[in-house]
């Protein structure tokens, strides 16, 4: 099959953002076509993951819209959408493009622009990745359901409020050295177990917000890579896990382990021939808190319920044996829903190339993952990438 690769990254600052969604879109994918080298170059396929543009601004028709507004016509134009992994699986997508010879050069896009609604019309919209019979209708929201999942935890591991609080804590620190995170300010252990509840245990700080941004990758055959230039500087991307789980939380058969991240996570070791002690970083989904703790287990970092070992260990730290969510993670980087997984490619990307920020740089990276929840823990897609 065809090797593929990441020959270009871009990304646009995350948060409340001026910009419109369209404008977002450019700015990221216009860095990620300089940064490949790419600007004279033909893109066959244009894929944009984004959850929910038309209602978030008013928007449609969005992958031809922003195919247009880049010059790249007649490139073929696809919108993706599996929830908050949208953009993971428009590079799932790429990917497939490019191995099956369809495809020498494709452009993913991921971007969501929410701050032009207010918060409660946007949790509204968010809540419609729930069931709506078995969830949303009885009240439930994502924030309800990782609190329940949160409070099942506690009870079978013994974790507590302050342990849960590492997690914002670190991903704060991390954040704050980030030029283009949506939080770039560090937080005490206090104030996370302090702040306002938002759903009983989960308090403001465990709760990633509602940004806009946008993250852009090239994905290139070998012959594209050498065209451009880009063999030395690109990234492999060795495979991709995507799986699903019962729609509803309370048709699974346990609270504490995502099944789907589980499956997709075997697939891409599977395809990748590697174990998860090959992983040197890794960008985990941690819309909440708890979540982090759990796609750690999950993916085979560490035995169910000894997490947050790792974190009193300082294991999951920039100079850690396994970073976790170096930039800040959806906590602190901020959560545009469909650039959030394009944005991880992004970030272990530099990690690869040995260009992160300063002060967030892991030593060496050969193997990188990333994780990408859709749903509340029901579409998820697993990508890993080599040096």
């Amino acid at each position: 099959m065809e090797q593929v690769y990441v020959t270009g990254v871009g990304m646009t600052k995350f948060g409340t953002l001026d910009e419109t969604i369209t404008e977002l879109a450019k700015s990221a994918a216009l860095e990620a076509i300089r940064d490949s080298n790419a600007l004279d170059a033909k893109f066959d396929y244009v894929l944009v993951g984004s959850q929910n543009p038309d209602e978030f601004t008013g928007v449609g028709h969005l992958s031809t819209l922003i195919t247009d507004h880049l010059g790249l016509v007649p490139a073929g134009a696809t919108r993706v959408e599996t929830g908050p992994s949208a953009g993971s699986s428009a590079f799932e997508e790429a990917v497939a493009l490019v191995k099956s010879g369809l495809a020498q050069l494709v452009l993913v896009i991921g971007v969501e622009k929410m701050s032009g609604i207010d918060r409660g019309a946007a949790s509204k919209i968010l809540a419609k990745m729930i069931s709506i019979d078995s969830e949303a209708k009885l009240g439930g929201t994502p924030a309800a359901l990782a609190a329940l999942v949160a409070r099942r935890y506690m009870h079978d591991y013994g974790l507590s409020r302050d342990d849960l609080s590492l997690i914002p804590v670190k991903a704060h620190k991390n954040g704050a050295k980030n030029p283009l995170a949506h939080f770039r300010e560090e937080i005490a252990l206090e104030k996370v177990s302090a702040s306002k509840m938002v759903a009983d245990p989960l308090t403001l700080y465990d709760c990633s917000p509602t940004s806009d941004g946008a993250a852009s990758v090239i994905v290139a055959s070998s012959k594209a890579a050498k065209t451009l230039g880009r063999t030395d500087d690109s990234v492999k991307v060795l495979a991709v896990g995507h799986a699903t789980d019962y729609h509803a939380v309370q048709h699974r058969p346990c609270l504490t382990s995502l099944n789907a991240t589980v499956s997709a996570a075997g697939k891409a070791f599977k395809m990748a021939r590697l174990r998860p002690e090959d992983i040197d970083v890794c960008e985990l989904h941690d819309a909440f808190s708890i979540l982090e703790l759990i796609d750690m287990e999950d993916v085979g970092l560490v035995k169910p319920g000894h997490a947050i070992d790792l974190v009193k260990q300082g294991e999951t730290a920039i100079g850690g044996r396994i970073p976790v969510n170096t930039t800040g993670g959806l906590k602190a980087r901020g959560h545009p829903t469909g650039a959030t997984g394009v944005a991880q490619i992004r970030d272990v990307a530099l990690q690869i190339r040995g260009k992160a920020p300063a002060g967030l740089q892991v030593k060496s990276p050969e193997f990188a993952l990333t994780h990408n929840i859709g749903g509340f823990g029901n579409n998820m897609v697993v990508c890993i990438f080599g040096r």
